[in-house]
């Protein structure tokens, strides 16, 4: 997948991270963190992550990556070492990134990332067993329903929606040609109703959550760095992760999610799921109502894709909430909805995503908005009325 996001972050850090300076502090540490930061195995954002250090917390340098970007550090209680990234923290006086040796170890991999983690993981080979719409159960409508009324006391906009996600989501092809009127229902003009719903401003520089450009959502994220300040938009505030920065700008009352397609190649099962599960417990904790998804199945690790499809599964079952079995549905259509390099969702020509005809309807962009849809239509019915 392509990496500008990433690549962006490191000619950052180039040309700022060698010279951090900051406020004096104790006398026995080098540097303390300038906000809640990752820690990881290896000087790398896409290395595991070992813990976050609570803003303030006093640690001591070992080392430095050979750019200087990173440091190698341990707690003055020894109960945490791993590589910082240079711009999170603040230096003591006289405590120069560049003055300390250099260094390429690979810490080992942490066995768990979450106590709270503890159930077997599924198989990776069973079916998946849902809808591709999902149905709004009593249960499921009582849940989201008492979830509505505390996102009403904190001034959530139930007509308001966010897109939570990879390169998938953030495309011009997803929901977006609706957002510009660039579309054509065919034989579900029933959706106009929830088009016509939604087609609200989230504020007053955003057209409407189908158009909107989501700090949530970009190429290159995965269930990890959406939650990481290092990859927060310059609108958020210091210290803010991208999910919660989306959030709290836009108000929304639903919050569309879809990870895999990245996570699948870097990071394990266990990993997944524990970066899902705060995913979701953060925007339930704002009484945003949570749609998942599953993501398209990499035929290139099919076993470890469907695994964390399982997780997706799981998780929508735990809490009760909405979900969309896309990857089941695009199995249904030609090359199961992917390009060439087996990871990203085919267009129909003329790039046209948003004219459901049963042709275009062979394509992943177009099938997926149209199941993104249904699925709206179904929550504005079943639970928002």
């Amino acid at each position: 997948m392509r990496r500008t996001l990433f690549l962006m972050i490191v000619l950052a850090v180039l040309v700022l991270g060698a010279n951090a300076t900051a406020p004096v502090m104790a006398q026995d540490s080098h540097a303390q963190p300038n906000v809640d930061t990752n820690i990881r195995v290896q000087p790398n954002v896409r290395a595991t992550l070992i813990t976050t250090l609570k803003k303030g917390t006093p640690v001591l340098i070992e080392a430095r990556s050979e750019d200087s970007a990173w440091i190698l550090l341990h707690t003055t209680d020894n109960a945490v070492r791993g590589w910082g990234y240079v711009r999170l923290f603040n230096f003591a006086d006289g405590v120069l990134v560049r003055n300390f040796p250099v260094s390429a170890e690979a810490l080992p991999e942490p066995t768990v990332v979450s106590p709270e983690i503890s159930a077997p993981l599924p198989d990776g080979v069973s079916s998946l067993n849902a809808p591709y719409v999902p149905k709004i159960t009593p249960g499921m409508r009582i849940a989201m329903r008492n979830l509505m009324e505390k996102g009403k006391a904190l001034g959530n906009n139930y007509q308001v929606f966010s897109k939570v996600g990879d390169c998938q989501t953030d495309h011009h092809s997803f929901l977006k040609p609706f957002g510009w009127g660039q579309y054509d229902l065919r034989q579900y003009g029933y959706l106009q109703g929830v088009i016509n719903y939604f087609m609200v401003q989230p504020r007053p520089d955003v057209g409407n959550s189908f158009d909107a450009q989501s700090i949530a959502s970009h190429n290159g994220f995965n269930s990890s760095a959406v939650q990481q300040p290092e990859f927060a938009a310059p609108v958020c505030e210091p210290g803010e992760k991208p999910l919660i920065c989306e959030y709290r700008l836009n108000k929304p009352g639903i919050s569309i999610i879809m990870f895999g397609t990245a996570d699948v190649l870097v990071m394990s099962p266990t990993q997944f799921r524990t970066f899902m599960t705060t995913i979701v417990k953060d925007t339930m904790s704002r009484g945003i109502i949570p749609i998942l998804s599953t993501f398209p199945e990499n035929p290139a690790v099919a076993e470890k894709s469907r695994q964390l499809n399982q997780i997706v599964v799981a998780l929508a079952r735990r809490y009760n909430v909405p979900l969309i079995n896309l990857s089941d549905a695009l199995k249904t259509i030609p090359n199961w909805g992917l390009d060439t390099d087996g990871i990203h969702l085919t267009n129909p020509p003329g790039d046209n995503a948003g004219v459901l005809s049963p042709e275009n309807l062979q394509y992943g962009y177009s099938l997926r908005n149209l199941l993104v849809l249904q699925t709206l239509d179904a929550v504005w019915r079943g639970i928002l009325n």
